[in-house]
């Protein structure tokens, strides 16, 4: 997965949607940021992670904004 993104692509691929936000109304804190990036990885690439490293640092901001966690968890 490329590493760099332009804010615009970020809001494309990486916002969370309606029904995304409401399955992960049961987690909280770092769960509910690592659930939330995994979905999304898995919708661009078809697959997991292998490592944390994989997951864009901007999609990981970009995302922690959106369920309120602080990206350094």
């Amino acid at each position: 997965m490329r590493q760099e993104w332009e804010p615009e692509d970020l809001i494309e691929v990486w916002t969370l949607l309606e029904g995304e936000v409401v399955r992960l109304r049961n987690k909280t804190g770092v769960n509910r940021l690592g659930s939330a990036l995994l979905l999304k990885f898995f919708e661009v690439e078809a697959r997991f992670p292998v490592s944390a490293g994989e997951v864009p640092a901007p999609a990981v901001a970009y995302v922690a904004q959106q369920v309120k966690v602080p990206a350094e968890q």
